[in-house]
This record gives C-alpha cells, sequence and structure tokens, in this order.
C-alpha cells in the first residue's frame, strides 16, 4: 500500500495537460491565464501526458470530453487509478480530486493549459485581457504576461484538427509537458 500511495502521488503532481508544480496551493497572486469559453465540435479524446520539472518525470493518461457547453476531464495513473474528474461549463470549475493528490493540484492551470495548447489564436485572444498577448506561428505558440513569456506551446506533429504530440514548457512554473493523442473521436452534437 506505501508504494502505491507514492506512486499515485508522483503520478498527481504532474495534472495536466497540467497542472503547477509547487510545493504549495495556488496562491490568489498566481499567473493564471484567463478561462476561454468550451469550444465545438464535440469530441472524445484520450492523450498520455508526462511531465518533467526537477530532473523528475511522471505519466498519467487524460481522457477529455468537449463540446459548445462544457469540457469534462478524468485524469488517471498509469495503474488506472482515478486521480481526478473535473468539469467547466465556460463559467464554473468543478474538481473532484483524489484525496491522495496533493493541494497544489489546481485546476484551473489544468484547462489553461489545455486551451492554450488547443484552442484557436483567435478564440484565445478573446479571453486574454492586457497585460496578457498571444504570439502564435503554425508551430508555435508564445504566451506573454508584461512582456514576459510565460509559456512556449511547440507543435511537434501538428494536425488541422487536434495536434497529435505537443510540447509544453512553462518558464513561470518551471516544469514541461510532452502531450500525445492517442486517440481523437468525433461525437454527436
Amino acid at each position: 500500500m506505501p508504494q502505491q500511495r507514492l506512486s499515485a502521488v508522483l503520478l498527481c503532481v504532474l495534472l495536466n495537460s497540467c497542472a503547477v508544480l509547487t510545493t504549495e496551493p495556488p496562491k490568489s497572486n498566481d499567473i493564471v491565464m484567463p478561462l476561454a469559453p468550451p469550444i465545438a465540435p464535440a469530441r472524445r479524446v484520450v492523450q498520455q501526458i508526462t511531465a518533467h520539472w526537477a530532473n523528475k518525470q511522471a505519466t498519467m493518461l487524460c481522457v477529455l470530453e468537449l463540446d459548445k457547453q462544457h469540457i469534462a476531464m478524468a485524469g488517471l495513473s498509469n495503474e488506472g487509478l482515478s486521480l481526478f474528474n473535473l468539469s467547466y461549463n465556460g463559467k464554473k470549475l468543478t474538481v473532484d480530486k483524489n484525496p491522495l493528490l496533493p493541494d497544489s493540484v489546481a485546476p484551473e492551470y489544468i484547462i489553461a493549459d489545455l486551451q492554450l495548447v488547443y484552442w484557436s489564436v483567435a478564440e484565445l485572444q478573446k479571453s486574454l485581457p492586457s497585460p496578457w498577448r498571444l504570439v502564435a506561428t503554425k508551430s508555435q505558440r508564445d504566451l506573454y504576461y508584461q512582456d514576459q513569456k510565460i509559456i512556449t506551446v511547440h507543435y511537434i506533429e501538428p494536425n488541422a484538427t487536434w495536434a497529435k504530440a505537443v510540447e509544453l514548457t512553462n518558464y513561470r512554473y518551471h516544469y514541461q509537458l510532452n502531450i500525445k493523442t492517442i486517440s481523437y473521436e468525433a461525437l454527436p452534437e
């Protein structure tokens, strides 16, 4: 049991697509990209997310369902242990976390990273007030806050529908995510 608990805690720290990898809960002065509304089309995506921080690494699976009204995400350890379930309807974010998850795992970071990687630039810019700025090319996105680069997204395997391999580097919180899409399924609206 202690080995399983240690494994679960280590896997939890990376939460994605996606969480701040700190030892303390997020504070009100933390810089979090404002959330954009959910987007269409309806789809289900399974991804493997590997987080790198402070010479450490952990991997988990994320199952994401989204449409223009909501985003639902479940995080699973490699052993199939449920780490979290979260939902966002464009206004309210709710989360059900495994008690083994540290308080430092904050869902607003998970959704913000996900949106920065996969939402259209036009959709993101609608939600980014000053002093936020997004600079994008076909293969990369750079997010700035007060002219300081906060995050870089590099599309390793871009795809018009949903990028298959992505690397996200968060300079402020010192972590890197490697996101690999395992399956992508369009759902009926």
